[in-house]
């Protein structure tokens, strides 16, 4: 488990070994045993101002326990201020109220009519049959 999150967020594990720990991420096991370092791992995620814990929860940066105390603090001033609700200041986690762009149900051949309209050519690659297939060339 510890390799597979080294792999997935290496450089927030060499930056937070580096200003916390004052090691390179390298000197596991030389200078840090793999049990302590296990363990400096699970302090890691577990802290939401470390990068480490902020790129395995998802969040986009690194925020302190006070900051996010501050967060709630500002909003809820600003929302007893004004009559229209505003927008809540910006979390580092992802908004789940988002639509993100991707998949849709619509065929290959109506999106690319409705790219045309709009000024875009066609996908590059290789050519597909009615059924969207591809076409040996």
């Amino acid at each position: 488990m510890l390799l597979g999150l080294i792999e997935e967020h290496r450089g927030a594990f060499e930056y937070d070994w580096r200003t916390r720990f004052h090691l390179a991420l390298d000197d596991v096991p030389e200078v840090m045993g793999w049990g302590e370092a296990c363990r400096m791992v699970d302090i890691l995620c577990a802290d939401p101002s470390s990068c480490v814990g902020a790129a395995v929860a998802g969040w986009d940066h690194p925020m302190s326990r006070e900051g996010l105390v501050l967060m709630d603090l500002f909003d809820l001033q600003h929302f007893s201020k004004v009559e229209k609700a505003p927008d809540p200041y910006k979390r580092p986690w992802p908004d789940p109220n988002v639509k993100h762009r991707g998949r849709t149900n619509l065929p290959r051949e109506a999106v690319i009519a409705i790219l045309a309209r709009f000024g875009h050519g066609t996908p590059p690659g290789r050519k597909r049959d009615a059924r969207g297939r591809f076409v040996k060339q």
